[in-house]
């Protein structure tokens, strides 16, 4: 039961430790999206269940945020761009992956400015061409990689659930 408590606590003190959300040049925040609070009668599975759940909806949130972080035609763009798509990929890859990806995925765009949502709908083809590219190849694109300081040893990932993760983003990102 300890060991549930220890988890438990982890899983929370990973919450708080995550990036804040994007702000827009105009000083807009985009919105995360909120995990419900766990009755005080859960059982620890599931206070733990939840608290799991409200780690990777806030990760989720802090990926996608960094698509957003940058205008694509600004300098240093495509280098910025290949730090988005790093993540994302670094991302999906892991464990904390929602179940509902896609669900969450327009909870957070739902949350967006309209602003953000601009932003946003001019990064995402770009982030998610050099997602795809980055599954595909990792050893080709290294050199950008390399340029945009991004050192994950791509090669080395199980990269192969990432590209229908990416595509299920990518319906609802660009309908």
């Amino acid at each position: 039961m300890r060991k549930w408590g220890i988890v438990l606590a982890g899983c929370l003190l990973l919450t708080g430790c995550t990036a804040t959300p994007g702000v827009s040049e105009t000083g807009e925040t985009a919105a995360p999206v909120q995990a419900t609070a766990t009755p005080e009668a859960a059982t620890p599975e599931e206070a733990l269940t939840a608290a799991l759940g409200a780690v990777k909806t806030r990760r989720l949130t802090v990926v996608l945020n960094g698509c957003i972080a940058y205008e694509v035609d600004s300098a240093g763009g495509s280098l910025k761009t290949a730090i988005a798509a790093a993540d994302l990929v670094v991302y999906l890859a892991g464990d904390y992956v929602p179940a509902d990806l896609a669900g969450e995925t327009a909870l957070w765009q739902d949350a967006l400015s309209g602003e953000d949502q601009a932003t946003m709908d001019a990064n995402w083809p770009k982030v998610y061409t050099c997602a795809q590219n980055i599954c595909q190849d990792p050893t080709a694109q290294q050199g950008l990689l390399d340029d945009a300081g991004v050192t994950t040893d791509f090669s080395a990932m199980d990269l192969t659930e990432v590209p229908a993760q990416l595509d299920a983003m990518n319906e609802v990102l660009t309908d």
